[in-house]
């Protein structure tokens, strides 16, 4: 373990850094819960990443040890906030709304429009470190996360680049019922024993995801993927003007015997007109239905333009009637997109 010096004099690490670390990952649980053996923290909406500080610059490795440094500029400043010669942290990159929560589709956004060559000049990304992997050359993996944690908050200082991750102890069916208020994705249950596992998807670490359920329907399907019928369902809401608007798609939930059932309701409904108002662009090939099927989803969130994202198909609603399936009565409907 580095001494106390070490974390505040800038002398040359005996050892250099490892080039990658494969970053630990957390298994899904479904339900919170109160526990003294665990601390929990925000499940951040970002990128995850590994932040390799060494000789005064970063380096950013992807969760799939690709080198995304250039996709975040403004991270060279980084080290500025690190009082040691060298570190490895890891994190998420995080781009914050007008209301200061982590927004992934803004963050997905600009990723967008620099892969496509185009100048950013939308929101800074923040580096929002959780665990610390390596001080000074030395790997503190071995220690407890709870001693980890206090290296962390001891070797980072804040600023608008690096932030280091906060945590509450014992209490985690309120902290997971406060971030859902909120709107946040969900909390992480981190056991405070545990040591750093690289690669491994560890059961000391559970990511307790938000989770809702609304009705939607079914405006057609496109083609791809493994299944033969379809590949995913696109989905659709009314609004207050009666228009049919374009949620986005669902390709998750169904058993091959369950495809054949909905592929036999759509097959009748097939039709040339685009049912949607106004029309998305989808890039495989799509079959138009009419309007009549209506499905249940369960979903983490909308888009910020009322794009659902983690989608899984729960089973057809015979009994709802589509005209009742409207935006501003799906749980958690941008309210920038209602009517005045």
């Amino acid at each position: 373990m580095p001494s106390d010096a070490s974390l505040t004099q800038h002398v040359p690490p005996a050892n250099r850094l490892p080039s990658s670390v494969k970053p630990m990952l957390a298994r899904l649980t479904r339900e919170p819960f109160d526990s003294q053996s665990h601390i929990f923290e925000l499940k951040w909406d970002g990128v995850r990443a590994l932040a390799f500080v060494e000789g005064g610059k970063v380096r950013l490795q992807s969760r799939n040890l690709r080198d995304i440094t250039s996709q975040f500029p403004e991270m060279a400043t980084l080290p500025q906030s690190v009082k040691v010669a060298s570190a490895v942290l890891d994190g998420e990159l995080v781009i914050f709304d007008k209301d200061g929560h982590p927004s992934l589709s803004r963050l997905l956004e600009r990723l967008k429009r620099r892969s496509r060559g185009t100048v950013d000049r939308g929101p800074q990304a923040t580096y929002v470190a959780f665990d610390v992997l390596y001080i000074d050359g030395e790997s503190v993996m071995g220690l407890p996360l709870l001693k980890r944690k206090a290296l962390l908050h001891k070797i980072v200082k804040a600023s608008r680049t690096l932030q280091p991750c906060e945590y509450i102890e014992n209490d985690g069916i309120a902290f997971f019922d406060a971030t859902c208020e909120h709107g946040l994705e969900g909390i992480m249950a981190k056991a405070k024993s545990s040591i750093y596992t690289p690669g491994r998807r560890s059961p000391h670490w559970l990511k307790i995801k938000r989770r809702r359920e609304s009705d939607f329907v079914i405006g057609g399907y496109d083609f791809g993927g493994k299944r033969s019928l379809f590949g995913a369902l696109l989905l659709g809401l009314y609004d207050s003007s009666g228009r049919f608007k374009f949620v986005g798609e669902v390709g998750t939930g169904f058993s091959e015997s369950e495809a054949r059932r909905i592929y036999a309701r759509l097959e009748p409904l097939q039709t040339p007109a685009c049912p949607f108002t106004p029309p998305p662009e989808i890039q495989s090939f799509v079959y138009w239905c009419k309007p009549e099927v209506v499905c249940r989803i369960e979903y983490g969130e909308f888009t910020e333009n009322g794009h659902l994202h983690y989608a899984v198909y729960q089973g057809l609603m015979d009994d709802k009637d589509p005209q009742d399936c409207v935006v501003d009565e799906a749980p958690g409907w941008p309210r920038e997109l209602l009517p005045g």
